[in-house]
């Protein structure tokens, strides 16, 4: 990769500041499409496993070469607004999410997931269970590369986060059914550029939000965002204990900002409610990106995004001196 064509990027991204607007996803990945190289031959890649009933619930495993046994998992959730997005929107993206992570001896599952306007509130959530379910049932296989069930990662981007946060903190909604606290087991979360919290100005996000919970009305969907189910939560959760499941808490110089105030309201609430008392989860704001060009840039040399999010997984699941 030329310098010249990296600095030319961030050169863009630094003009277009944080604005990002319907359609402009397809300008950054069109940027970052020549810098990808081709696919590893040391990664095998099982394509649309089904984990459910719906058309959308379809998985894909990249699986390191070798013969390690209870290797580290990661399951991606791409964004996309709750009403766009898939696993493979191009043949390189999403899977450079899964050959970057697989080559590093991470078992990696990219998964899709209903869209508005065919899902409704807590469906984005129940699927992320589903897809939990499944790697929990099979990723130990020779098949799936001998994956540990108790080192799952949980890695969400912008409304794929969303939907992961709304998956664990079920608890915080009475009306959902109690399951066990965490189950399958969960040894860490890695929340990037994702809205806890919406802005219901926004015309495109103002619509998302109705179909999805049936109103845009705040007091309706408040307590069902993934900060309002956070700040339910009871007060025994193990969610809530730092040490048991870390949280990486990711965002970018030139984020968008219903994002980043979203995310500061999730720093706050987990500060306030974290155990130990008062601890925080890892905080990285990464430098010269936006909302998209950090999850773009995993798999090219511009490994600063990855090697952060490796360095956390291998911290959670007890490799290079990790506490667990």
């Amino acid at each position: 990769m030329s310098p010249n064509r990296m600095d030319a990027i961030f050169a863009k991204i630094a003009e277009e500041t944080t604005k990002f607007q319907l359609g402009d996803e397809e300008i950054w990945r069109k940027l970052y499409d020549p810098l990808y190289p081709e696919p590893p031959q040391n990664v095998t890649v099982i394509r649309d496993e089904r984990y459910g009933p719906s058309d959308r619930n379809l998985l894909d495993v990249f699986v390191p070469h070798g013969n390690e046994s209870n290797r580290p998992v990661m399951m991606y959730v791409h964004g996309g607004g709750f009403f766009s997005g898939d696993k493979l929107w191009t043949e390189q993206v999403y899977s450079n999410i899964g050959w970057f992570f697989a080559q590093r001896g991470i078992i990696t599952v990219v998964i899709n997931h209903r869209l508005v306007p065919h899902v409704e509130y807590p469906g984005g959530a129940d699927d992320i269970q589903l897809a939990r379910e499944w790697v929990f049932n099979h990723i130990s296989s020779t098949k799936y590369g001998c994956g540990s069930v108790d080192k799952v990662i949980l890695f969400g981007h912008s409304s794929g986060g969303a939907h992961i946060a709304m998956n664990l903190y079920a608890a915080g909604d009475p009306e959902r059914a109690s399951q066990l606290p965490i189950s399958p087991p969960l040894a860490g979360v890695i929340y990037l550029s994702v809205p806890f919290w919406y802005d219901r100005t926004k015309p495109m996000r103002q619509k998302t939000i109705r179909s999805y919970y049936g109103s845009d009305a705040e007091d309706v969907w408040g307590p069902k965002s993934a900060l309002g189910l956070f700040e339910r939560l009871p007060d025994d959760s193990p969610l809530l204990n730092s040490q048991k499941i870390p949280v990486y808490l990711g965002s970018v110089e030139w984020e968008v900002p219903e994002t980043i105030d979203a995310t500061m309201k999730f720093f706050n609430a987990y500060r306030s409610r974290s155990k130990p008392s008062g601890t925080l989860p890892v905080f990285h704001v990464l430098k010269r990106h936006n909302h998209l060009s950090n999850i773009l840039s995993i798999g090219t040399e511009d490994t600063v995004q990855g090697d952060h999010l490796v360095g956390f997984i291998r911290s959670c699941v007890g490799l290079q001196g990790g506490n667990k």
